[in-house]
This record gives structure tokens, sequence and C-alpha cells, in this order.
């Protein structure tokens, strides 16, 4: 595999807090470029397959995206990467490491939230990014697109029918799928000669 955190990453700090945060005056030092590179290792790149993922880091840090790329960047993976982002980010911002171990950051004008609102904030973070990303697979899917991304058609990522995935956690376990274990189709679709699980 190639070097690929040698490039820029593919959104910036301002970007994420312009698309994402209600408050536009977030400091933009909270979203760091480690965490938006996490995110598109875990979220973006499982996605994009590693070919493609490395043509738009290369293009991107070069400014020599191809007018397919940039439109594809601009509408679609962006909008993604941002909510992914945010979804990384949050804990960060919420809380801190210090020599007194962690704590949460409040002001005088705020207060921190239950554990349940938390939660319910960040799966709605998270159900976001998973809306964005759904309809960037869609768009590069699309039979519109045909031709317009070779390195995507010519090395599409596996399948993850077969597998769970949950807050960017992937799981394989088949308690956590609703697909046959015989053939790996989801239960609607399973085509099993006798499959008395489907």
């Amino acid at each position: 595999m190639a070097n690929y955190r040698q490039y820029i990453p593919l959104i910036t700090a301002g970007e994420v807090i312009d698309k994402t945060f209600t408050n536009k005056n977030t400091d933009p030092v909270l979203v760091s470029d480690n965490t938006i590179i996490l995110a598109e290792l875990a979220h973006l790149r499982p996605i994009l397959g590693d070919d493609f993922y490395g043509e738009l880091k290369l293009q991107h840090n070069n400014s020599t995206l191809t007018v397919a790329n940039s439109d594809l960047m601009v509408y679609y993976l962006e909008d993604c990467l941002a909510w992914y982002v945010r979804f990384e980010v949050i804990n960060d911002i919420m809380s801190n490491i210090t020599s007194s171990g962690v704590v949460h950051n409040l002001d005088e004008f705020s207060r921190v939230v239950d554990d349940n609102d938390y939660n319910a904030f960040k799966q709605d973070t998270y159900r976001k990014a998973e809306i964005f990303a759904k309809d960037l697979e869609d768009y590069l899917n699309g039979t519109d697109q045909a031709g317009l991304f070779p390195t995507y058609e010519d090395n599409k990522p596996a399948s993850l029918s077969d597998t769970y995935k949950n807050h960017g956690m992937i799981f394989y376990d088949s308690i956590y799928t609703d697909s046959c274990s015989s053939c790996g189709s989801y239960y609607s679709y399973c085509k099993c000669q006798g499959c008395t699980t489907c």
C-alpha cells in the first residue's frame, strides 16, 4: 500500500465546522488533521477502496483533481467526510485530558448534557454521516457515472453485506448480520437450495 499519510487531508477543519457545526465560531484547533485522517481511514477508505482513495488523496494534494473527481469531492465526499469527522471529534470537544484526568469542558453559559442526550446526539451525527455515505456510494455506482471513475470501478472494495458496521466498528460474526450463513445473501434474497435458516 502506498503512503497516503504524506498527503494533506481531504477536508479542512474550517470546512468541517462550516458544514456540520451549529456554532460557526468553534475553534478549528479542536478539529485536528489527525482526527480528519482518522475519519478518512475508518469511514471513507472502506467505501472508496484503497486505490481510489489513494488517487483522490494524491490529486487533492497536488491540486490536479480531474473534473469528475472534483465534482465527486465537492458534491458528495466533503459532506460525507465532514459528518464522519464531527462524529470522531465529539468526544474530544466535550471532554479534555488534563493532569487531573478526563474533565468536561464547560463555560459559564452552558451545561454538560446527560448521557442519554449525549448518546442521542452522537447517534444522530453518525446517522447523518451514513446518509451522506450511502448517497456517495449510490453516485459512484450509478449508471450515469459509468466510465467516470475507472480506478473505483476496477478496484471496488469487497462487499460488506456479510458484516455488521456500528459506529465505525466492523463485526464479522453472523449474529450481527441479517444474511444467510450458508450463501451470504441477505435473507430476503437468499437462493439456497433446501436452506432452512432463510
